[in-house]
Order: C-alpha cells, then structure tokens, then sequence
C-alpha cells in the first residue's frame, strides 16, 4: 500500500537527505509545491533560484538595503519579489521539522516578532555559482548559522550585524526541495503570479525587478519605524514609560527575570509603535532559543554534501570567506 503519490527517486535532484526525502515525500506542501513546478520552463531552474526572505526585524533596523548590496556583491541578483505576512501557522509549518527543538520561550516570543510587520520575499538568480552547487545551498553555506555562537566573520548574518539569535534578520531555504516545499507555503498569500517569468518563462509584470524591490522595501519602511535594536537603550526607554512594559523595565532590568517578561508577554499586548521593538529587543536577547538536548527532526545539510565524483576538490567556492 502507497502512502505517498511522490515517486521513490522524484526527490533525488532536489536534496542530498535521504531522511528528508523520506520526511518530505509524505508532505503535502511538497506534493503541491512540485504539481506547481511541473511545467517549469528549464529543468536546471531550481539549482539556478533560490529565495531569501527578509524579515521584520531587518526591516525595522533597517538592514535591507546592506544585505541586498551584500547578496548581489557575491553573485546572487533579484529577479522577482512580493510581500509576505507571517502568521502562526505558517511560522509553524514553515519550520514544521524544526520547531520540535525551539524552547517554551522561543515559542512565546516569535509570532509576536514575526506577526511585527510584512516581510520581503525575494527570489535570487545565482550568477557566481559552480555548476555542481545549487543556488540554495550556496547561499544557505554563505549564511551562516542563526546561532551567534556558531558564527564566523564571513558569514552573511555576521556581516549584516545580526543582533542574536531571533534577530538575524534573514531566512534562505536550504537546498532546491526547501524551496518547492516553502514556496508553496508563501503561494497560499502571494500566489505564483509574481516569480512567473523565471519558473515558467511566463512574464506577468514588466516592471525591473531590482526597481520592484526597492518599491516594495520602501512601503515595508513606511510601515515599520527605524529602531536601533540596542538592549540597553531599549530598556533605558522603557523604564521612562507609563504602564506595565515600563514597570517591567524598572523592575526587572536584567536577564534573570526574563520569565517575568515573558508572563507580562503572555497577558498584555505589545505597546505600539517603536516601543514595540523595545520590548522584542530585550526578550529575544534574553531568552534561550532551543531545548538543551533536543536535535531538530531535519537539520541543516551542508555544501559537501552536493559534491559529486566530477567536482572540483578546491573548496573556495564553498567556504565564502
């Protein structure tokens, strides 16, 4: 008996995890995502794509213009954008296979921060990459860990200030299977109308794309105040405010009392405004992002993995020093 209308070998082009093709197999985004896809236009399409969402956070302290200089700099070009909305579900079935090692307290504090303003879905033209390397997986190497203590100085996330692990200001899917099942997932509010012309050679728009995405960031930068994301002067503000979050500030200042935070989180809303990000500053710097212990259901592969037998043995185009 099938459990799964996804053929054995479909998933072999598109990831290099045989627990996540078995994983993503059953997985109706997956399923969708590559009925969709079915009438690409190149085979070679989703090793030459890939997408980076930027999201509240870089919006709010205002890194999106540094990291799209950044991006083009090392090869990958804007050819499309919408923008998106996060909302629970989608946050939870987004990172469905790794949300199992968020801890309580990352739980509590990402929707709040990713409900905080529309973020920036652009889809990327790899124009650096070698031929054996899909587009997602250079840059999700490129990236860096969503950890600072996993940091590296070359890391994209390291070059753009990333603040910790909450606000690290981007998300990328990990390789060409991430990016059907995750562009299914957005197309539920975008649809596919937007990213037309590169997937199916069907123009939908005439609009440059470069002049759409800053089209686009200045509308999410309208929406959103600029906001240093400083701890400490997110909580110096806070104090000076009326009401609960500026006696939380007074009477908790420190890290320890971070629960305390959290419980307010639980029964009050945010305040308005930039006092908004004050508070998501302090909790996010706070809180310990996962479960000691626990392994995500599907961890981050690397770029060796795509190596073949024919591949260059030089690993430049892998480390993006």
């Amino acid at each position: 008996m099938l459990y799964t209308a996804i053929g054995n070998q479909v998933l072999d082009p598109l990831t290099r995890d045989p627990r996540k093709a078995d994983a993503y197999r059953l997985d109706p985004y997956m399923r969708e995502g590559l009925g969709t896809l079915a009438r690409m236009h190149d085979p070679d399409v989703l090793n030459r794509y890939t997408f980076v969402v930027l999201k509240p956070d870089a919006v709010a302290g205002r890194r999106c213009e540094l990291i799209l200089g950044i991006l083009r700099s090392k090869g990958w070009h804007p050819v499309a954008a919408t923008a998106v909305r996060f909302d629970p579900l989608l946050v939870r079935e987004l990172w469905r296979y790794q949300f199992n090692a968020a801890s309580a307290q990352r739980i509590a504090v990402v929707d709040p921060l990713l409900s905080s303003g529309r973020s920036l879905l652009i889809l990327l033209e790899d124009r650096n990459r070698p031929t054996w390397l899909p587009a997602s997986v250079r840059l999700t190497a490129a990236k860096g860990s969503a950890e600072p203590s996993a940091a590296h100085s070359g890391d994209l996330r390291t070059r753009i200030g990333r603040i910790n692990g909450l606000f690290n200001f981007m998300h990328t899917a990990d390789e060409p299977a991430d990016v059907v099942r995750e562009l299914q997932l957005f197309s539920y509010q975008s649809g596919w109308d937007w990213c037309a012309d590169p997937f199916f050679g069907t123009a939908v728009s005439t609009a440059d794309p470069g002049e759409t995405v800053m089209s686009l960031l200045a509308e999410l930068e309208a929406e959103t105040p600029a906001h240093d994301l400083d701890l400490a002067a997110c909580i110096r503000r806070l104090a000076q405010r009326p009401g609960p979050w500026g006696a939380c500030a007074r009477d908790w200042p420190e890290p320890g009392r971070v629960e305390d935070w959290l419980g307010l989180l639980r029964r009050t809303p945010l305040p308005g405004g930039s006092a908004r990000w004050d508070v998501l500053t302090v909790l996010t710097s706070w809180i310990d992002c996962n479960e000691e212990g626990v392994l995500p259901i599907l961890a981050t592969g690397t770029a060796d993995a795509w190596r073949t037998e024919t591949a260059p043995v030089a690993t430049q185009e892998v480390t993006y020093a």
